[in-house]
């Protein structure tokens, strides 16, 4: 008995990085594009989601896994297969902290401004939002992060179980006499399409990310987790992103598909559009449950991206330029790269929305979509520094892990030239 409440113990000190994982995916693929798949196709991508998230999960999975092998994150594995796999990591890093960062401090704001009625005008708010974020992350660091991320992972699945079941209960929106589905593989539908997949649960640099947090969940507790209990924690995470991406999908698709009403526009639209479409069809007591679900989940998403972009440009940038150091050294070096880069992520987010606050969501799309386009090659590095030398064969994954990795990576590279096909032809 003593044995297994030391199990237990042992088991809730590796419990935050696959929460945090998970909270950096629902407020984009989740709230914002598995709502919109489902509002403006149905049910159609359920099975589209969970065949890329079973495509896709080896990639993620060996995140926490090549950081309980070694004590490093990705990026270390990245660095030995040559300073051109960092570089490339790090493109894929710039192009899309800004607009991610940009386009979620807009709908965070966006949804403040309509839940609250704040007269402050947009550009203010997002500051605002962006600004304080900034200032949380300043302040609390890692430790305060995974406390807020675990209480928050509560509230969410609170908030949104009760609005997913009340749909359910209330049925589906009956549709309109000359209603006609949209194509999904052209135009606007395959956009949609793209974005889902490219950023379902998350973008492929989450996986990067999770490496970190884990990393920094050892040096903060000073326990270095079993493989086994950081798996754990990550699936924890990974099967919440699929409980919610469903939920979301489903309450999208109950309450707007058939209505010939769209989920688009700027920030402040698309905060409005979402909220009125539950409160039309589910009544004004559901008005609060919503806000405070949505409004979680996107920010929860905005401080754990945030966080991530950061963290992970800091460590791709010192370990270009790795030089002989003590572990302190070390830390002390990124701490402070972290809080010199941290300000400016958020001032380069909120330029990009003030210039381009026409539509947000179009913005968030280029950003899933790029995101979509290089997953592939965040996917190739991963697969071989998880097949490197430098991990002892107890950590290394299963045969039939490496060959779901080997499928889904070719089922990205033909998709990803397919999309490109359309596009030039």
């Amino acid at each position: 008995m003593q044995n297994d409440k030391s199990d237990i113990k042992q088991l809730l000190k590796t419990i935050g990085p696959g929460l945090l994982f998970a909270s950096s995916a629902i407020g984009t693929s989740h709230l914002v594009l598995s709502t919109r798949a489902g509002a403006h196709h149905g049910m159609v991508f359920f099975w589209i989601i969970l065949a890329t998230l079973f495509l896709k999960y080896p990639f993620y999975e060996f995140g926490p896994r090549y950081a309980v092998a070694t004590g490093q994150s990705l990026i270390k594995g990245y660095k030995e297969q040559g300073n051109w796999a960092v570089y490339l990591f790090l493109g894929v890093i710039f192009f899309n902290m800004f607009a991610v960062t940009g386009a979620i401090g807009a709908v965070s704001a966006g949804l403040l401004k309509t839940m609250v009625g704040l007269n402050f005008s947009m550009p203010v708010l997002v500051g605002l939002v962006l600004g304080i974020t900034v200032s949380l992350l300043f302040l609390g660091g890692y430790t305060a992060l995974d406390r807020f991320i675990k209480i928050l992972s509560v509230v969410l699945l609170i908030t949104v179980s009760i609005a997913f079941f009340a749909v359910l209960i209330n049925g589906h929106v009956e549709p309109t006499a000359d209603f006609q589905a949209p194509k999904l593989l052209e135009g606007a539908g395959l956009a949609l399409l793209v974005s889902l997949i490219g950023w379902m649960p998350a973008g492929m640099e989450a996986s990067t990310m999770n490496s970190i947090w884990v990393v920094e969940k050892m040096r903060t507790t000073g326990y270095h987790p079993k493989l086994k209990e950081s798996l754990f924690d990550f699936n924890l995470g990974f099967v919440f992103t699929i409980v919610l991406a469903l939920m979301f999908l489903t309450i999208g698709a109950f309450t707007v598909y058939g209505s010939g009403q769209l989920l688009d526009g700027n920030a402040t639209q698309f905060s409005n559009k979402l909220l009125n479409v539950f409160t039309t069809n589910l009544g004004g007591w559901s008005y609060w449950v919503i806000a405070i679900a949505a409004f979680g989940t996107i920010y929860g998403t905005l401080i754990t991206v945030m966080d991530a972009f950061t963290r992970s440009f800091v460590r791709g940038l010192l370990i270009l330029k790795e030089t002989p150091a003590t572990p302190e050294q070390k830390q002390s070096a990124l701490n402070r790269n972290y809080k010199t880069l941290l300000p400016l992520l958020g001032i380069g987010g909120f330029c990009l929305f003030y210039f381009s606050a026409a539509s947000m969501v179009k913005i968030l799309e280029y950003a899933t979509i790029l995101g979509f386009l290089t997953a592939p090659i965040i996917a190739f590095l991963n697969l071989k520094a998880i097949q490197s030398s430098s991990i002892p064969a107890a950590y290394r994954p299963s045969s039939l892990l490496i060959t779901l990795a080997y499928i889904g990576l070719v089922a990205m590279i033909l998709f990803a030239l397919y999309y490109l096909s359309t596009l030039v032809g």
